[in-house]
């Protein structure tokens, strides 16, 4: 390798650049050698008040246009455990599962029903890459196949399954994530009740075919910003999610999120929607 080559790309054992994530990794690291711990695989959030336009209750059987809350709560719960580790004790094989609930616990006319849930288990492998490049630390790459539910059947039903890639880089004070994935094809339906079929088949068209996300930390104040896109000139679309998140002691942080666009839920996948929530997060960093 060319000696600027060298100097541009580092092992971090050799001269580390500092970053935003040496704390998160460390912790994951222990819990991999814990046969009896999982970890947090995305954020762990509880948004007790939500505010959401436009939320669909397409077949649902106890809310309709007329009696839905605008108002609800709104939670994440993901994990992972790691089913093949590497000697470096990060690299190697996930299982990864995320579910993410919409509940109408303020509408006491319709009994209070969970409106949406969406289930998204994957298997993923993760390079622990560990490099410099140019005054960044390149983290980690992952890939995996991913499938994303809402268990519901008929008109409500709604799946996909994608292969997916990332790659994440950070510094001292900031984070920078690229996603993409490739779906794979389904079957079209013959009928919109067939249970067999493509239950959205336009969903790369409004919930994107590709994510970036960039987080920074001001004092105790951290920024999460997700953005994803189409990635089509003619009729582009995609959403974007702000979180702002503040410490409130060392296991929980005051989480601010607000969303804009389409795919916050399955459900509401070709829907456009604003979405504004306070509540608690399982610190993450």
């Amino acid at each position: 390798m060319p000696v600027l080559a060298q100097n541009m790309i580092q092992k971090n054992a050799e001269s580390p650049t500092p970053s935003l994530l040496d704390t998160r990794g460390k912790a994951d690291k222990e819990a991999n050698t814990n046969p009896f711990s999982i970890s947090q695989h995305r954020r762990n959030y509880l948004l007790p008040v939500t505010h959401i336009t436009n939320p669909n209750t397409l077949g649902d059987t106890t809310l309709t246009s007329e009696n839905v809350d605008n108002a609800e709560a709104k939670f994440q719960v993901s994990v992972k455990v790691p089913l093949y580790i590497q000697s470096d004790e990060s690299s190697g094989v996930y299982f990864g599962f995320t579910a993410v609930s919409y509940w109408q616990v303020y509408n006491d006319a319709a009994s209070k029903p969970f409106r949406e849930t969406n289930y998204e288990p994957e298997v993923f492998y993760q390079w622990d890459a560990d490099l410099n490049v140019l005054g960044y630390r390149f983290n980690a790459v992952q890939l995996g196949l991913n499938h994303q539910s809402n268990g519901q059947s008929g008109l409500r039903s709604r799946s996909w399954n994608r292969i997916i890639a990332s790659a994440l880089f950070s510094d001292e004070d900031s984070l920078y994530y690229v996603k993409t994935w490739l779906r794979l094809p389904e079957d079209d339906k013959t009928d919109p009740m067939d249970p067999t079929g493509d239950d959205n088949p336009d969903i790369n068209d409004f919930y994107g075919r590709m994510e970036i996300g960039y987080g920074v930390n001001w004092g105790p104040v951290d920024l999460l910003v997700i953005l994803r896109n189409n990635l089509r000139f003619d009729n582009n679309r995609g959403g974007i999610e702000f979180n702002v998140n503040y410490p409130l002691n060392e296991r929980y942080d005051l989480l601010f999120q607000y969303f804009n666009g389409y795919g916050d839920s399955l459900i509401d996948y070709n829907r456009a929607q604003e979405r504004i929530g306070l509540g608690i997060q399982l610190r993450f960093l």
